[in-house]
């Protein structure tokens, strides 16, 4: 199942992106500029910015009609967990493409589904990697999480679990609790509830007028990653969280946020201990938490969950200390998506509690059933691909590899920033790493500069696909990615600041 380390084209694929190279391919770019609105985009980037026309992908790399190569260093939007082209979950795919592609699981179920939600229970609920493998006994096992529903994206995931929250509040007797709070630079999404509870004014502001009022919780423990001496220590930022929590308590439905990592807002990290404080006081006062583990899950922060980091280990706490420790630590809500299915195919899954499942059980006359429909929900072609990523993760040791791996991203970073003293705050966890860019006396860069955007676009140039945050540049490759492979990431991001800012002395 190990990714093939060989990504050079073979011949026949060359020979492919030569008969697909100019002018034909400027007649595609011309025809999508035409009819195709990209997303997250200003359209008129791409006038001078041409998208790039992609032909093949294999591990991290792209490979473009015109024949060159590109580096995918930010697992295209985050999703590529395994690369590209996994042959394990390509093969998954075909397997059950030729059973069936889709049926409505309202009423309805298959092998597929039903263990793909044992498996994913398992892996949450911080069982030993043989739970969760592609030979673990059939059945649930007992643990924090019970029951799974599945839906198609992310942002849909959250929105479910926004829903869940709400309507398990009421049905439980506490109907006036249907506020939300959330982190300050947290996102979640940009359906009209995830920009609500998120707080990412580019995506948001437009819409103002629609969102409903979240409390945002600010002064978040930021710390640089797992070596931080004050990463396992929230104690000093947590009364100020406190006292702006206490006077919403009662009407506080749930607790949103993305576990430790906080990506699209310019990839910071804050403390694990801000969970197992918000942990102790939600339950204290009736409050759901909802961890949107979107993009910091499967993987990416170096556990199964993010949550998991809560762990006095870290990532790799012995069970012994999972049980004890980090068990009871978990949210009542977690959302998974984007890794989930290796970046194959659209699928997310929304975990939740026994304890609120219980709420919604009930004849159906009693109006407490929860009548959310997706029509994909449980699409059997995504459900394969996210069962045969679950038989990689375990067979292929991913945990393992991003523990032995990850750090070379931040060490290729700040290896960048000792020589530029333009770079600041380098950061990093698990198999992602990020550094901004910033003025000599640390203050931020004038916006309209597109200092970071200029960098992409020189990047590209030179074979790395980067697509910083601002001017927040990072590195997320799939959790596959080899050392030299990295290294050359780095190397092209160096070279591009280079050429954009100035030469390091």
């Amino acid at each position: 199942m190990s990714v093939d380390k060989q990504v050079f084209l073979s011949q026949p694929v060359r020979e492919l992106a030569a008969a697909r190279a100019d002018p034909g391919a400027r007649d595609l770019v011309g025809r999508d500029l035409a009819a195709f609105w990209h997303p997250c985009s200003q359209m008129r980037d791409y006038r001078d910015f041409a998208p790039m026309e992609v032909v093949a992908a294999s591990g991290c790399r792209l490979t473009l009609a015109d024949g060159r190569s590109v580096l995918d260093a930010i697992s295209s939007w985050w999703c590529k967990s395994l690369g590209h082209g996994h042959p394990h979950l390509r093969a998954a795919i075909v397997d059950q493409l030729d059973r069936f592609e889709h049926v409505i699981v309202a009423n309805t179920t298959n092998a597929g589904l039903v263990r793909l939600c044992e498996r994913l229970l398992a892996a949450a609920n911080g069982e030993p990697v043989s739970a969760y493998a592609a030979g673990a006994p059939d059945g649930r096992r007992p643990g924090h999480f019970g029951k799974v529903f599945l839906a198609d994206n992310g942002s849909t995931a959250v929105e479910i679990a926004l829903k869940m929250a709400v309507q398990a509040q009421a049905q439980r007797g506490q109907a006036a609790r249907t506020r939300f709070a959330s982190l300050r630079n947290g996102y979640h999404g940009e359906t009209l509830a995830t920009l609500s509870v998120g707080d990412c004014g580019l995506y948001a502001a437009p819409y103002e007028a629609l969102l409903f009022p979240v409390e945002k919780i600010d002064g978040l423990p930021y710390r640089s990653g797992p070596d931080d001496p004050r990463w396992q220590d929230a104690a000093a930022e947590w009364p100020a969280i406190e006292a702006a929590l206490a006077p919403r308590a009662r009407e506080l439905a749930a607790i949103v946020y993305e576990p430790v990592l906080q990506a699209a807002g310019q990839m910071q990290l804050y403390s694990p201990d801000l969970l197992r404080r918000l942990r102790a006081w939600s339950r204290a006062h009736g409050v759901y938490l909802i961890a949107d583990e979107i993009a910091a899950g499967m993987g990416r922060c170096g556990a199964m969950l993010a949550s998991h980091l809560t762990a006095p280990a870290g990532a790799h706490a012995p069970a012994a200390d999972f049980a004890t420790e980090v068990a009871p630590m978990l949210p009542d809500f977690a959302t998974l998506s984007k890794g989930l299915t290796g970046g194959f195919l659209p699928l997310s899954a929304v975990l939740i509690t026994d304890e609120i499942a219980a709420l919604f059980d009930a004849d159906y006359g009693d109006g407490r059933a929860f009548l959310h429909s997706n029509t994909y929900t449980g699409n059997a072609l995504g459900v394969a691909a996210a069962n045969a990523a679950l038989d990689v993760y375990a067979a292929d040791q991913i945990l393992e590899r991003v523990a032995e791996t990850g750090p070379e991203l931040r060490r290729a970073l700040a290896s960048l920033a000792a020589r530029r003293p333009y770079l600041r705050d380098v950061r990093g966890c698990g198999m992602m790493a990020a550094v901004d860019v910033r003025g000599l006396d640390g203050a931020p860069l004038d916006p309209k500069r597109r200092t970071g955007y200029r960098v992409y676009r020189e990047a590209v140039s030179r074979g790395a696909l980067l697509r910083p945050i601002g001017d927040t540049l990072y590195l997320f490759p799939p959790l596959t990615t080899a050392p030299a492979e990295i290294a050359e990431m780095a190397a092209i991001m160096g070279a591009s600041l280079d050429a954009v800012i100035g030469a390091a002395p």
